[in-house]
């Protein structure tokens, strides 16, 4: 074949190479790729890569060898490993001085060379390095990022042969194109992280406006990895023709970091409501019932707006005597314990959970009751808006309250779709935003039902709920066993509001314990 349709198909072939290269962001691959494109081009048996590191050594990164991996039960002997950036190895000279340096025998070095060949390599795997290209790894300006190494050029017949001199120019093309390749998903790897790292620490932020929520979306995220990958493992029932790809995990895991994003927008008096009322306000009732206690037991005063005569009040029939000191204070006493009795309870129904008939019925009492201030005006025990807010029947949200919570799923989409997410993350907005979605539709904020649910958004629904169940005391409830919370899941999956499998797979294979 003439040497000219050699040397063209050779730059044909380094072109395709440098396509193939530039398309591969993922580091680890493109490391892989480089080397094992450079002994495809050179007919090498084995070959390396280093890279140089900020602290001026070179790293290990990868290393091929077609004898060794040909060996039953053989591995190459790799160990990733630091090598001191000095000219007394032959990689290390390569970096250095950004030479090219093509050994004929790596076992008969000339005297004068500057660096030695380290047979250790050799020693433990029984192998034998002849012939050897050392080639700089160099970026669009000239700086030397690491070297690629290759062993033992094979000819036709299978034998070790020197590296030949044409091919060193095109090997440096090569090493150069790489190492552009390297330094660009080096870019891309950095920006990934840097971005990886904002949406992390802005979702913590924002879990941590409440001691009741701190770390939640950490947990969401690490529990839906988690089921995704044990789907990924699932090779017979209902998700053994489902498959997470490392684009859709990412995916997953970015939706989890961001489903309450949207929390930004709801007020912290209401993401980490203890009682029913405030501190302010139910001092403010303990005040007022204090002022009640205080004119009731005043014999000047005549409130006739009192729940029932003033003490001291004139209202005995005419010709009989005035009630004594002895029947007032008693008048007094009761006076007194009947108000105690109404403030403890209203306390108490303040920081209870559930809110019977009965104990509805008793606070409308209290509220009914009214008072004359020393102005005159007159004046409930329980204002309109206290008696609102005691009279949640569960929790302590009011309709109002609860209903401002559930629009930070509205609020997350909003937010995260703003986000210039790549295509293969363009779903996150979807998934974030439908983790309340629930399979029967009485989910929010959609009111999706059934398949109109991805799988990734039904991954998060169940694990949402868990970690509510299980994580630190929230305002409305104690944290739960595991245990006990998988139970609550298995009925809600029964109910048809959870995806059954997910929560199965979550539950029986205790996925929790990561």
């Amino acid at each position: 074949m003439p040497e000219n349709h050699i040397l063209q198909e050779q730059i044909q072939k380094l072109n395709q190479i440098g396509i193939a290269l530039s398309s591969e962001v993922n580091l680890e691959m493109l490391l892989e790729l480089i080397v094992f494109e450079a002994r495809g081009f050179t007919g090498a048996d084995a070959g390396s890569l280093y890279i140089l590191d900020k602290d001026d050594t070179l790293c290990f990164h990868v290393s091929q060898n077609d004898t060794l991996n040909q060996r039953p039960g053989s591995t190459s002997g790799f160990k990733p490993h630091p090598l001191p950036l000095s000219t007394k190895s032959i990689a290390g000279h390569v970096a250095i001085t950004g030479e090219i340096i093509n050994i004929e025998d790596a076992y008969d070095l000339s005297t004068s060379a500057p660096y030695e060949f380290n047979r250790d390599f050799d020693q433990r795997n029984d192998y034998v390095t002849r012939s050897m290209l050392v080639i700089p790894m160099k970026d669009r300006e000239g700086e030397i990022i690491g070297v690629l190494q290759l062993i033992n050029a094979k000819d036709e017949t299978d034998s070790v042969v020197v590296f030949p001199k044409s091919v060193e120019g095109l090997v440096m093309s090569l090493a150069s194109q790489a190492a552009v390749a390297i330094r660009n998903a080096k870019l891309i790897a950095d920006i990934k992280a840097l971005f990886e790292a904002l949406i992390r620490y802005s979702a913590s932020a924002i879990d941590a406006r409440s001691p009741h929520t701190a770390g939640h979306s950490r947990r969401v995220a690490a529990y839906s990895k988690a089921i995704a990958l044990a789907i990924n493992k699932e090779a017979t029932g209902p998700f053994a023709d489902v498959s997470f790809s490392p684009e859709e995990l990412e995916e997953l895991s970015y939706s989890a970091w961001l489903h309450d994003m949207g929390k930004i927008g709801v007020p912290e008096r209401i993401l980490d409501k203890d009682n029913r009322l405030t501190d302010e306000a139910m001092e403010s009732i303990v005040n007022r019932f204090e002022l009640i206690k205080a004119l009731r037991l005043n014999p000047a005063h005549q409130g006739a707006g009192m729940g029932g005569p003033s003490i001291g009040e004139t209202s005995v029939p005419e010709g009989k005597n005035n009630p004594s000191s002895d029947s007032i204070g008693e008048e007094a006493g009761k006076a007194e314990q009947q108000l105690e009795q109404e403030l403890s309870f209203v306390q108490k129904t303040n920081q209870s959970n559930f809110l019977s008939d009965e104990d509805l019925a008793a606070l409308h009492e209290i509220a009914s009751r009214t008072y004359e201030d020393l102005a005159g005006n007159t004046i409930p025990y329980l204002s309109e808006k206290e008696l609102e807010y005691l009279s949640v029947r569960k929790g302590n949200l009011t309709a109002e309250e609860y209903n401002k919570i559930q629009t930070h799923v509205e609020l997350t989409y909003n937010i995260v779709k703003n986000i210039p997410f790549t295509k293969t993350l363009k779903n996150v907005p979807l998934f974030s935003a439908s983790h309340h979605e629930l399979l029967d539709g009485s989910g929010y904020p959609k009111g999706l039902k059934g398949d109109e649910i991805p799988l990734q958004s039904r991954i998060l629904a169940a694990i949402d709920i868990f970690d509510a169940l299980t994580a630190a005391d929230r305002p409305y409830r104690r944290a739960i066993p595991p245990e006990k919370a998988g139970e609550i899941l298995k009925a809600e999956a029964k109910a048809g509001r959870l995806d059954k499998d997910v929560v199965n797979l979550f539950i029986d294979k205790k996925l929790y314990e990561i």
